[in-house]
């Protein structure tokens, strides 16, 4: 399995496509990508790679999360996913790029909604859905096991938390969504794959992070 990261749009979000390289089955996460020349780049990574994408997961609706959704669903013709908890938030992302100057096109209705234990498969390998509230009420990280990887979207930074003072954000109810779905779960050495900002570790953040003592 490998990861190709795209920090795109005026929020320098991470976007992600996780890929399969015996297989070309890849999945975008949080497609953020917002500019022409961001969704370029996308393609023409894809094309290059050989890499076919079969689904779009949103880990959480915040705007720069689904900024690109719109694009993305319409140039892969793919299922595309989120938590329902948050389908408020997907459903305002026109409302919330008002708020900070951005145009947002239409967002296409979402697929199907996704929870806890749920599974998506590329190849051989299968990525696991788990709901981490606190960032966002319907907001999830999605792991692969067998890679020891974890998608966190907003939920942990390296030495940060995700914010809590956004619609439907809970200081209480992230820092124990962190001790218990992510310390409580998964060994020191999981990697963690963050919304923004550089990947950090379990083990890490279990040890360093000061939100989290």
């Amino acid at each position: 399995m490998k990861v190709k990261i795209f920090p795109v749009n005026p929020f320098q979000m991470n976007s992600y496509v996780y890929y399969c390289e015996n297989t070309g089955e890849g999945m975008i996460i949080d497609p953020g990508f917002y500019t022409k020349y961001e969704q370029d780049d996308l393609i023409g990574f894809l094309n290059s790679h050989k890499i076919r994408i079969k689904y779009i997961v949103n880990t959480h609706g915040h705007i720069d999360h689904v900024l690109g959704n719109a694009f993305a669903v319409e140039q892969f013709r793919v299922p595309n996913y989120i938590h329902r908890d948050d389908l408020f938030l997907y459903e305002r992302a026109e409302h919330q790029g008002l708020l900070y100057g951005i145009q947002v096109s239409k967002m296409p209705p979402v697929s199907d909604f996704i929870n806890e234990n749920n599974t998506f498969r590329l190849g051989n390998n299968e990525i696991k859905v788990l709901h981490t509230p606190g960032h966002s009420p319907g907001g999830i990280c999605l792991c692969d096991r067998a890679e020891k990887v974890i998608f966190c979207g907003d939920l942990i930074f390296r030495l940060s938390i995700g914010r809590t003072d956004l619609p439907g954000g809970d200081y209480d109810t992230i820092i124990n969504t962190i001790k218990e779905k992510i310390f409580g779960i998964f060994d020191d050495d999981y990697t963690l794959l963050p919304g923004h900002m550089e990947s950090t570790t379990v083990g890490y953040e279990r040890e360093n992070n000061p939100f989290l003592r």
